[in-house]
């Protein structure tokens, strides 16, 4: 008995190992290949024209396509874009150029760089990222650290940088001890001497009248100064006020709701430099000729022509002037740090000073002896006739937005509601029931003669 046993387990043994055998010979051909190896992708730069991303990869024939994924500073959305076409497989070039002209990327702008292989299943392999720091390398930069900004320039000497540096720093301090917010991460300053540099990094979309543009997805401030000129009054307000829009913004940032925007420049105007004489003019011939805009005008962009945008600045910090004038720089500070919880304009108003955002433009008006701005734009048509089968009480002219009680056009006739007295309408239905009674009996009489005739 015992020998029959070991017969058996020696045969069971065999087979086993010759399913194994067969087994792997099968594997190569039955599993997937295994995952691509991806390149961290290679990174060649020319400034204001393109940044080119290569790389060389071995794919299987499971690689449906190759992508290089690109994550910009001060974007929340990665950038997609195909690198290869795989084919059926083999030594595969990847290769991606993201083209940059003058105002497409800023300089001191930061970039991750990847690239990624989808299978036939679905299924997702990246490679190793590459860090690419876009920086404008046409000029000779001079950099000075100092407590909140880093200063770069390129003309003025070693004076230019250390006057520059001191005025940012002070601004700085200021704004965000009034606001009560942190600094945040390090601002870098870009000082331009010569003009067309500093509108090639802007962009072709640049107003002519831009002598610094403050970007606070990038923590970074560009100014076109000249090396005569860092002693000025100009100077000594324009770095104050764009790096006020930065402290502004670290105030404010939430995902919901950003504050108008005549309360971010009349607040950047209001502490570089208060409400000065020529604003205030400007502000009084806009009220004598009528030409004054409602801040409803002014919570996007400003107008283009230059009138128009100087009297934009003007009357944004005249309204704050009025706010702090009228309840004081703790109300100012209030209302700045509301929009942080993502309220609208009334609830940041409402908290702050008791009124909604219509009733302090009413207030400030009021202080200013105008009217209200007459609106341009679209406005709502007029109601149009009631249909005959209305349910219901026709519309009041005067709960109409736009129509006055004389304009409106009278409701045509008909039934008005339930206790409506029948007319009309009622005798027609009447006469359509009888007359399909009659037809109804008439086919009847004529289907019975029919059926007899035979």
């Amino acid at each position: 008995m015992g020998v029959t046993t070991s017969r058996r387990g020696l045969a069971r043994l065999g087979l086993s190992v010759l399913l194994a055998m067969a087994a792997a010979a099968r594997a190569p051909h039955d599993t997937r290949a295994a995952d691509p190896v991806l390149p961290a992708p290679a990174v060649s730069v020319v400034f204001l024209e393109a940044i080119t991303f290569t790389g060389s990869a071995r794919l299987s024939g499971d690689v449906k396509r190759v992508e290089l994924v690109l994550d910009i500073e001060g974007s929340d959305r990665s950038y997609v874009a195909d690198a290869a076409r795989p084919g059926s497989g083999g030594t595969v070039a990847l290769e991606y150029v993201l083209a940059a002209p003058s105002g497409a990327i800023l300089p001191n702008t930061d970039m991750e760089a990847r690239f990624r292989a989808t299978l036939r299943d679905g299924s997702v392999v990246y490679g190793p990222a590459t860090t690419v720091h876009y920086a404008d390398t046409r000029l000779p930069w001079q950099t000075l650290d100092g407590e909140f900004v880093t200063v770069h320039w390129t003309a003025g000497g070693a004076a230019f940088g250390r006057r520059a540096q001191a005025i940012a720093d002070a601004a700085v301090r200021d704004v965000g001890g009034l606001l009560g917010v942190e600094s945040g991460d390090r601002i870098d300053f870009f000082i331009y001497a010569n003009r067309d540099d500093f509108y090639d990094v802007l962009g072709a979309a640049t107003r002519e009248n831009v002598g610094g543009e403050a970007h606070s997805d990038i923590r970074t401030l560009f100014a076109n100064i000249g090396p005569d000129a860092i002693n000025s009054a100009w100077v000594a307000s324009v770095i104050p006020h764009e790096l006020t829009h930065l402290v502004f913004d670290s105030a404010v940032t939430n995902p919901y709701h950003y504050p108008p925007r005549w309360l971010d420049e009349g607040i950047a105007v209001y502490l570089a430099e208060g409400y000065g004489q020529g604003d205030r003019s400007a502000v009084e011939d806009a009220v004598r000729s009528g030409a004054l805009m409602p801040l409803q005008a002014l919570a996007g962009q400003f107008p283009t022509t230059e009138a128009p945008f100087r009297l934009a600045y003007s009357e944004s910090v005249a309204a704050v002037d009025f706010l702090v004038d009228r309840f004081g720089q703790e109300a100012m500070v209030t209302l700045v740090r509301s929009y942080a919880a993502g309220v609208t304009e009334d609830e940041a108003f409402e908290a702050a000073i008791g009124l909604d955002m219509a009733g302090f433009e009413a207030a400030w008006l009021e202080s200013l002896g105008a009217a209200a701005p007459i609106p341009y734009g679209p406005v709502p048509a007029p109601a149009g006739p009631v249909p005959a089968d209305w349910i219901g009480s026709a519309p009041v002219p005067s709960e109409i937005p736009g129509v006055s009680a004389t304009s409106a056009p009278s409701p045509s006739p008909g039934g008005s509601g339930p206790d409506a007295t029948p007319g009309t309408d009622a005798g027609a239905t009447v006469a359509v029931l009888i007359l399909l009674a009659g037809a109804s009996i008439l086919g009847a009489l004529l289907y019975a003669r029919r059926r007899r005739a035979p």
